[in-house]
């Protein structure tokens, strides 16, 4: 399967950056874009990315963008956009894809989206997710499962798997995710993308169904790290088209932690792409040093016991209900049940794993970690291949394993589309940095790129398997 295509001046403009060049020279209508996605939405409608979309509204914003003279136009206007079924859009259904929210109709726009809307994106439609964010496979949804478009029989990972199924089909260039743990960054790697959680706080929850409120991060995604910094800015309410320089290695300073939770479980060919990825900062001038990985191995844990009561506490009306996911209910009933002296120790053990981060980030500038344990796993499957002769099952270690310690932090972190596996499927490395660090990452994130020789990858044009770049 390959997207399809209405007729443009140039096969080129894949990217938000490239798009938005040739709205502002006149080589591209906003309509010619709109088209081409809506024409890809079709394509690809076994994904199942979108749980909204938004056809004919979206024509009359790219009309009116045609319709204004360039000089007057918001800066990144008719770029066909998205954002997570989690975000307030006045006047849509805002359900969480969860069934006993349908009909919950905004009134006005999360603060997030007013942002974009104002920077001039032309918002196509929502997109699909795991039920209230509670899950990391985006298998459970009242509007069906999203389908991994490398592998339709495949996963995306979640919660953000519409938005990084559709960023990877290239319907939109990038879309709006949220990140409680992992849920940008999990779907970036196992579609192939770029994602970032900004440092927790950065950007505001207003106007989002809640997960969990102290982990709740909006995040956004894309298939490179400027389209990923311009989108980041939009939703800031900063100038999008401030450039993004790449860092100069040789002024860098990352580590890999060894042994310990962040490659516990993990499998080898994509431990093997982490050390690549180091080698490739390495090789452009950066200091690599491995660091002791130890002393967190109870992160997942603590995040359970930190982000389910609070599940629970947002969502008090959806316990024992029938249009509820029996899995989302067991979360639910887990977090209201919580002992109150397990959960207050969870808190304390929160701050002492951030303390863990925020020690190394005092000697260097950022951490190069696994961002999933493996690749997308088919949707059937219930074990995980975890090393060679051993599988564990999908709910013990699921897509989320790793990446969740990084919000009891509260720190910044970008999955970089770093590699494949084994099978040919895309894996994600994430680089974690120190709080508002945000345009550091990024610049990481376009270091590599430069030294890679990167563009981006789609599905049928896969790269060769174990590549780096």
């Amino acid at each position: 399967m390959s997207p399809i295509d209405v007729d443009l001046p140039t096969e080129a403009l894949e990217t938000a950056a490239e798009m938005s060049a040739a709205l502002r020279a006149g080589e591209v209508s906003a309509v010619q874009l709109l088209e081409r996605a809506l024409a890809r939405a079709e394509r690809w409608q076994d994904a199942n990315a979108f749980s909204q979309l938004w056809a004919e509204a979206a024509l009359e914003e790219a009309r009116k963008v045609d319709l204004t003279p360039s000089g007057s136009r918001a800066p990144l206007a008719g770029i066909p956009s998205a954002a997570k079924e989690v975000y307030d859009v006045a006047g849509r259904e805002t359900s969480g894809c969860c069934a006993a929210y349908r009909g919950a109709v905004a009134r006005t726009d999360a603060p997030t989206i007013a942002r974009v809307r104002h920077a001039g994106l032309v918002m196509v439609g929502k997109t699909n997710m795991h039920e209230i964010s509670a899950g990391s496979t985006n298998l459970v949804s009242a509007c069906g499962p999203t389908r991994n478009p490398w592998d339709l029989e495949r996963m995306t990972g979640g919660s953000s798997g519409g938005s990084g199924a559709a960023v990877a089909a290239g319907i939109v260039p990038w879309a709006l995710g949220s990140d409680t743990g992992g849920s940008v960054r999990i779907p970036a790697a196992m579609c192939g993308g770029f994602a970032l959680k900004p440092t927790t706080g950065r950007l505001s929850i207003r106007g989002m169904l809640p997960h969990s409120p102290s982990l709740d991060c909006p995040g956004p995604m894309a298939m490179t790290a400027r389209d990923t910094w311009m989108l980041y800015r939009a939703m800031a309410g900063a100038d999008p088209l401030r450039p993004l320089e790449p860092a100069p290695p040789g002024e860098v300073r990352i580590a890999v932690p060894g042994d310990g939770f962040h490659r516990e479980h993990a499998r080898e060919d994509v431990l093997g792409v982490v050390d690549r990825t180091a080698s490739v900062f390495r090789d452009a001038g950066a200091s690599v040093e491995r660091v002791d990985g130890r002393g967190i191995e109870d992160a997942r844990r603590t995040w359970s016991r930190v982000a389910y009561p609070e599940l629970a506490e947002a969502h008090p009306s959806l316990l024992g209900r029938d249009d509820v996911d029996p899995s989302i209910l067991a979360l639910l009933e887990y977090g209201r049940a919580l002992d109150p002296e397990v959960r207050t120790a969870a808190i304390r053990r929160r701050d002492e794993i951030a303390e863990w981060y925020r020690a190394r980030l005092d000697v260097f500038d950022a951490l190069l970690v696994a961002t999933t344990v493996g690749p997308a796993t088919r949707a059937d499957e219930y074990l995980v291949e975890v090393g060679p002769g051993k599988s564990v099952p999908e709910d013990f270690v699921g897509p989320g394993w790793l990446s969740c310690a990084v919000n009891l932090s509260g720190l910044p972190a970008v999955n970089l589309p770093a590699g494949s596996s084994s099978e040919g499927l895309p894996v994600g490395v994430t680089l974690i940095g120190r709080d508002d660090g945000e345009e550091h990452l990024l610049r990481l994130a376009a270091s590599w790129e430069r030294a890679t020789s990167y563009r981006p990858v789609r599905p049928g044009r896969r790269r060769e398997k174990g590549a780096v770049g």
